[in-house]
């Protein structure tokens, strides 16, 4: 099974060799089939499921990506590859759920790995990665310009270990589950924390989860 790592590089890989060979990477649509079916239907399937027709590859989580895989496949459609997306992302939510067949309780969702969050990502050895890439918060208000994106990691690590997050960060073996990661982020967001990038926050895609109510911040 692959890796964290791999899943991440997985979609700049393959981007990469497209560009190295000096082709653009497929649109997405053109990957889609199904018996009698023309670019126009496959298209309309991928916007009634949500799914972006214009590029390659979607930018949204892995959950949510998942979740419009499954809808293609409601709708008859297979990948061209064979590629199935619960087959590699066996332990994303819309995958358990599809497997037992009914809805996820909010413990069994908490118990499952988020890997969103760069905080809680290992540091393997030899990936070139260190403490500092791996701060994914800073004080809100505070700017974005890159010449202060180091005062501003250095303000939010303390308060990412007060909160839960690995010390050193990169120091875990495996990435938090979904409710340690909400705990730990609704700690910083009640210390006067913001998410670099908000597609990160358990809260916006499960409201559900204990450490997410009457939290506003999930959207």
């Amino acid at each position: 099974m692959l890796r964290k790592p791999q899943l991440v590089g997985l979609p700049i890989l393959i981007t990469s060799l497209f560009l190295l060979t000096g082709c653009p990477p497929p649109a997405d649509f053109t990957q889609w089939q199904r018996p009698s079916t023309t670019e126009d239907d496959v298209r309309a399937a991928m916007a009634e499921c949500g799914e972006p027709t214009a590029g390659s590859l979607s930018r949204l989580p892995a959950n949510e990506q998942a979740l419009q895989f499954q809808c293609m496949q409601r709708l008859g459609f297979t990948r061209k590859s064979g590629f199935d997306f619960c087959e590699v992302r066996k332990a994303l939510p819309a995958c358990v759920e599809a497997k037992q067949g009914h809805p996820l309780s909010v413990s069994q969702l908490e118990a499952l790995p988020f890997d969103a969050d760069e905080g809680f990502y290992p540091i393997k050895p030899d990936s070139g990665r260190s403490e500092d890439m791996q701060v994914s918060w800073r004080k809100v208000g505070a700017s974005q310009h890159y010449s202060v994106e180091v005062a501003n990691n250095q303000q939010a690590l303390p308060m990412m270990y007060a909160c839960g997050y690995p010390k050193p960060l990169g120091s875990n073996l495996k990435v938090a589950s979904i409710g340690r990661t909400a705990k730990a982020q609704r700690c910083m967001i009640d210390h006067g924390f913001e998410p670099k990038n908000k597609m990160m926050l358990v809260c916006r895609p499960y409201p559900q989860v204990t450490s997410c109510e009457g939290n506003g911040e999930g959207s």
